[in-house]
């Protein structure tokens, strides 16, 4: 197997209800985020089938979650092996911002505009895999700040499965947060009548490998 580019839906972070007005997006970010289903890729041959990612962020002091996906996310560095470790040490994931889909075009354009245009390097969520000790690490880069986490990992029926809870505090966009709030005021208040946009997200991605991985 050589190392190639795979497509697969894998990044997901800090996503809001917010469905206000839409707000335009500067045509050289637009340029600069372009990704579509149709860009080239390679799929590894007989090893990865298809992957997904689903996130949760969070609004109000009752923490009421709301989830989506990234529909293009681009992994490069992929190795040869024959257990999801030896694939994925080292992958370089890029999840495309311009692809957040949550299923509501005009929240999607604010998290697009306001919580990610607010940041250094819009075009994308850049992580990297790794495997030491027995446990999974991943390193996410945005807002040119870089933070490691440890990861909950499993592979079972062939699904290779991470979990973690990610803040976006971690990374220096308390600015992008707030300012996603005040967008987003009237529309994050609770019961309590309190706005609060949370700077929590919960990921879960799986890879699916091929029946006759490892074989």
């Amino acid at each position: 197997m050589k190392k190639s580019t795979i497509l697969i839906a894998f990044l997901g972070l800090s996503f809001f209800s917010c469905e206000k007005q839409h707000v335009e997006e500067p045509v050289a970010e637009q340029v600069e985020n372009q990704a579509t289903m149709e860009e080239p890729t390679e799929i590894v041959n007989g090893v990865i089938r298809q992957s997904m990612i689903e996130w949760t962020g969070y609004k109000t002091n009752e923490k009421i979650g709301v989830s989506g996906k990234f529909d293009v996310v681009q992994v490069k560095n992929v190795q040869e092996g024959n257990t999801p470790e030896q694939v994925l040490e080292g992958a370089e994931i890029y999840a495309m911002i311009n692809t957040l889909n949550s299923d509501n075009q005009a929240r999607d354009q604010k998290l697009k505009d306001i919580l990610f245009g607010t940041m250094r390097q819009t075009g994308q969520v850049k992580g990297v895999l790794k495997f030491r000790d027995n446990k999974t690490f991943l390193t996410l880069t945005m807002n040119k700040e870089s933070k490691e986490y440890e990861v909950k990992s499993t592979f079972e029926k062939n699904i290779f499965t991470i979990e973690a809870d990610v803040d976006l505090l971690d990374f220096n966009a308390n600015t992008a947060v707030e300012a996603l709030n005040a967008a987003c005021l009237e529309l994050h208040k609770g019961a309590d009548g309190v706005s609060k946009t949370w700077s929590e997200v919960h990921i879960k991605g799986q890879i699916e490998f091929s029946e006759m991985f490892g074989k």
